[in-house]
């Protein structure tokens, strides 16, 4: 079983993915879905950076914490979409920073635990950055 710091690393490599995806994206192609894709490289963003603190919201949750407020998000430009990414990791750290080896197995609903759902903030990130590369190409 990986620790909680070996996750948050996961974590920080599957956002650095993420952020490089947007850091090259076309602007003019934000809009674009990449073939058989349904989303937008635009909507993959704001689904992707929504997600950090929705999954944070549940570890809060778990660890009897605060969890973070989930603004709407409308990121016309993967300009905003980055500056939008850097708030949403800024509010999920300040959770998952808290986050000991012995939590790990806590419960975030009926259906995951902190483990899984750390583990998913770093596969989520990644999956999500190859759709905006190849949306925006």
């Amino acid at each position: 079983m990986a620790s909680a710091d070996q996750i948050r690393a996961q974590i920080e490599e599957g956002r650095a993915a993420l952020r490089a995806a947007l850091e090259s994206a076309d602007a003019a192609r934000w809009e674009a879905a990449a073939g058989d894709e349904e989303w937008s490289a635009r909507r993959v963003a704001e689904h992707a950076i929504g997600s950090e603190r929705a999954i944070a919201g549940g570890v809060a949750n778990a660890m009897m914490g605060k969890p973070p407020e989930r603004p709407e998000l409308a990121l016309s430009s993967p300009a905003e979409a980055l500056a939008a990414l850097e708030a949403a990791v800024a509010d999920c750290n300040k959770v998952i920073r808290y986050v000991e080896d012995r939590d790990l197995e806590k419960r975030v609903g009926e259906s995951s635990t902190i483990q899984a759902s750390m583990e998913l903030l770093a596969t989520h990130a990644r999956d999500h950055a190859g759709q905006i590369t190849a949306a925006t190409s």
